[in-house]
């Protein structure tokens, strides 16, 4: 069944100079589904690092640019970049100067 997601029922967390806004995962969808989430950085900001043991990602740059530190390499990000992150790698997103956004995509295995 189609549903639609109001952007008041979307969990969001927050960080200095970035947010990340949760769009679909498990438990709004009910099912071991996709997930996707929208990062948003303002310039200059630095995200959180992370690591996803078990999953591909594909990260899309929506606007902005920046750049993404994988497993301690330097990838320079402009608007409509796609990143691509097997399992395992590490990595952060830091904004340029008129910031940057980025949707997220990811589908969890078993267990996950």
């Amino acid at each position: 069944m189609p549903k639609v997601f109001e952007p008041h029922e979307m969990p969001t967390d927050k960080g200095q100079g970035w947010e990340v806004t949760t769009l679909a995962d498990a438990a709004s969808i009910g099912a071991p589904v996709m997930v996707a989430r929208r990062w948003i950085f303002q310039p200059g900001a630095r995200g959180p690092e992370a690591t996803h043991g078990q999953v591909d990602q594909l990260l899309y740059v929506i606007r902005g640019s920046g750049t993404a530190v994988v497993d301690g390499k330097r990838m320079s990000l402009d608007e409509e970049s796609v990143l691509w992150l097997e399992p395992g790698e590490t990595y952060h997103f830091e904004a340029g100067e008129a910031g940057l956004e980025v949707l997220q995509g990811y589908a969890p295995g078993e267990g996950m």
